[in-house]
């Protein structure tokens, strides 16, 4: 009787949490969901502007999207920074004398993680790229 009893409650247990998955708490994604789900953007893409313009295209998608700048490197091209609890780094080279290649990856290689953080840059250097920043000096 013990049993039938236990092996009720133990099958009323797994239904509950079934049809309610907010009570089943620190459930990890399968590793499988993780990467489709990144795999599906691209994080290095092309523009029609030059590099040193995309830099300031990125800088101010950063100051936009109120990610903290940890390091800028004007003369590699690349910027070290902070979204949310997460580092990034973006690199950013020329491709030929009208456009310029970003590539921005998280520093610690770990790709769990929204892509809507970079996706965001992206839009913004887009809907911005006709901008060309002049020297005032």
């Amino acid at each position: 009787m013990k049993k039938l009893l236990l092996s009720l409650l133990l099958v009323n247990f797994v239904f509950s949490i079934s049809q309610n998955p907010l009570k089943a708490e620190n459930v990890i994604p399968a590793p499988a969901a993780i990467k489709s789900a990144v795999s599906n953007f691209d994080f290095a893409k092309t523009y029609k502007t030059s590099s040193e313009n995309l830099l300031y295209l990125l800088l101010s998608a950063l100051n936009e999207n109120n990610y903290a700048i940890e390091e800028i490197q004007f003369k590699t091209g690349s910027v070290l920074f902070r979204a949310y609890t997460k580092e990034f780094i973006a690199s950013i080279a020329s491709h030929d004398n009208t456009s310029s290649f970003i590539k921005i990856i998280p520093a610690d290689n770990n790709y769990n993680f929204s892509p809507l953080l970079i996706q965001r840059l992206h839009k913004y250097i887009e809907a911005n790229d006709n901008i060309i920043f002049k020297n005032i000096l």
